[in-house]
């Protein structure tokens, strides 16, 4: 059976899409967007959300970019997302961190080698992301205890509800654009 999403071609896509495709190209540095963002360029919409959230949060998280790729990488593997566990491991790499190290992340992910201010990051933005119901208000004050103000806190749940956001649009696709 054939896959149920197709994959749009550049020339198909309305002239918006086609603007946040390339400039996607651009940010990723690559010829081609990985199928689960080409499968919604028919949808402008759809694609600016995430490109401009991504870009925002990327912008005015005050965390370091390793504590978040460190968190993004284990929060796709938590939800089982491909796309976003290879993308975020790419660019741990490109920060120099082995394939090695990033397995044992994700097979102990409370005993990161990271400082203690953005290992506390990573375990907030895991606990948020499987389920904010979750939280008591004891994890709120333990983060203050820790230093975090309530503005980084937010910016964490924001961090956090994104990525859980991002896989679900990703791991969705993949399925969607598999032949049976």
């Amino acid at each position: 059976m054939a896959a149920f999403f197709n994959m749009p071609a550049d020339e198909t896509l309305p002239p918006e899409g086609l603007r946040i495709i390339k400039e996607q190209r651009k940010l990723a540095g690559v010829e081609r967007v990985v199928p689960t963002w080409q499968t919604y360029g028919r949808l402008p919409g759809i694609l600016e959300a995430r490109l401009v959230t991504a870009l925002r949060l990327s912008e005015e998280c005050p965390f370091p970019a390793h504590a978040r790729h460190v968190a993004s990488m284990l929060i796709a593997h938590a939800r089982q997302c491909r796309t976003c566990f290879g993308a975020s491991r790419r660019r741990l790499a490109a920060l120099g961190i082995d394939e090695a190290a990033m397995d044992s992340m994700c097979s102990n992910p409370s005993a990161l080698p990271l400082p203690e201010r953005d290992r506390l990051f990573v375990e907030f933005a895991l606990k948020v992301a499987a389920g904010a119901s979750n939280l008591t208000r004891a994890d709120f004050d333990e983060m203050a205890a820790h230093g975090f103000t309530e503005d980084e806190v937010k910016q964490i749940i924001g961090f956090a509800a994104f990525w859980v956001m991002n896989t679900m649009f990703s791991a969705s696709a993949l399925i969607a654009l598999a032949d049976e």
